[in-house]
């Protein structure tokens, strides 16, 4: 991998060749949400000073930007004020701000389940007038939200996270396993197993009341043949699959416990625990660690209907906000932070590409081999329902499911109120 001084100088000279039009230099950092950094140039630029507004996911999403950022600033004399918010408060401010004709925010990170309604309420700009063009690097799949039926770029993929399973090599191999087991039911025998030899938990979920616990049930629901939403967008909730892959949670659930994200990753990986369904943003393990990722097993049982997969995209966009006032400056930032180079370079900070070149790279493939499971799941992974109402529709159906995991209500009422729930959502 170049070292990042001569990289930035090579992107210069190639500058026309990659990514959605001229990736040119690099940018600056900020350490904490709303903090700000300027980064002048070496070279003398006595130019005005420029400055760039991002709201970001914080994180490793976050970590990239800050660490993969300064040269550009150096290049163009660019001030970067980064906002490293959660997805709630990241999701009202953009929003809000949309509402402005000269808004706050030029870079907008943006979640997959979130790009149908940025496009249709005017939230984004079409990148194809500012000169984007995705090019054959970046994978196929991850870019279907992200242009429209004319064929106009609205986001740049960032971010590859997918849906995986996290496993602790150690735990497993005491029960004779090299890798989890490919079908749920088997998950399930063996996170059995593991509880009931006592002290470690055989499975955790992240069961809390919302998006949470709806997304870690997904792949599940995949397996089951069931989903939120049919092909039309209509409510499937309160359906016998949808009902059997929820009593497969709970079950899941008893051979295990509910913890919150950071509290997974570090059971599994500390070994007081076997297994879980993890995000690569949570955590990228390095190659000498106890912890791997594996494939969601994409079918209930032996013998039932094998899935091409159960996991779920959670892809981070980058887009520039209709209202801002630096939209040129935005997209060269944009081309430069999504070039081929500097994806594969980001790795280092917990970058996890949406290029093919990156993955394909020797030394990403010596120091985070688990990123190949991330390459396999990214090129089969499932989208979720794309519609404006989505972030409603999972926050009403997540607090039923918690209702049901929590027995405050029987599964059957659940569903038959989470069905209704979503029924109103879309009719308005």
């Amino acid at each position: 991998m170049k070292k990042l001084l001569s990289l930035i100088m090579a992107m210069v000279l190639a500058s026309a060749l990659f990514g959605c039009g001229s990736p040119d230099s690099s940018s600056s950092g900020g350490d904490s949400a709303g903090g700000s950094e300027t980064a002048s140039s070496a070279e003398g630029n006595t130019g005005e000073t420029k400055k760039l507004t991002m709201i970001l996911r914080a994180g490793s999403y976050t970590d990239v930007m800050k660490n993969m950022a300064p040269a550009f600033g150096e290049e163009h004399n660019v001030e970067f004020e980064y906002l490293d918010l959660d997805v709630a408060n990241m999701y009202e401010k953009i929003a809000l701000n949309s509402k402005s004709n000269q808004g706050s925010y030029d870079v907008l990170m943006i979640d997959e389940p979130w790009f149908r309604e940025f496009q249709e309420t005017g939230i984004i700009s079409n990148l194809s007038e500012l000169g984007c063009e995705l090019d054959d690097d970046f994978i196929q799949e991850v870019t279907e939200i992200c242009v429209d039926d004319n064929g106009d770029v609205y986001g740049v993929p960032f971010y590859g996270n997918v849906e995986l399973m996290l496993y602790n090599v150690d735990v497993l191999s005491q029960y004779g396993y090299d890798a989890p087991p490919t079908s749920w039911t088997e998950v399930l025998d063996l996170a059995k197993k593991v509880k009931a030899d006592g002290g470690k938990d055989g499975y955790l979920v992240r069961a809390q009341a919302g998006e949470n616990v709806v997304i870690d049930i997904y792949p599940l629901l995949l397996a089951h043949g069931a989903n939120i939403l049919d092909e039309n967008n209509q409510p499937t909730i309160n359906t016998p699959e949808f009902k059997a892959a929820l009593e497969f949670y709970i079950e899941l659930k008893n051979a295990g416990q509910i913890m919150e994200k950071d509290d997974i990753v570090a059971s599994v990986s500390n070994g007081d625990a076997a297994m879980s369904l993890t995000w690569p943003g949570w955590y990228l393990p390095e190659a000498d660690e106890p912890i791997k990722f594996a494939p969601a097993p994409n079918k209930v049982g032996d013998g039932d209907e094998e899935h091409t997969s159960t996991s779920i995209y959670g892809i981070w966009y980058l887009g520039v906000a209709s209202n801002s006032q630096n939209k040129e400056l935005a997209m060269e930032y944009i081309d430069y932070i999504t070039s081929p180079e500097i994806m594969t370079e980001s790795v280092k900070f917990g970058g996890v590409p949406t290029r093919h070149s990156s993955y394909q790279d020797e030394e990403v493939q010596e120091a985070r081999p688990h990123l190949a499971s991330v390459y396999e799941a990214l090129q089969h992974a499932k989208f979720r329902p794309q519609l404006k109402e989505w972030p409603q529709i999972t926050n009403a159906v997540g607090i039923e499911l918690d209702n049901a995991i929590q027995n405050a209500k029987s599964v059957d009422q659940a569903l038959a109120d989470a069905q209704a729930a979503v029924e109103r959502l879309l009719q308005g």
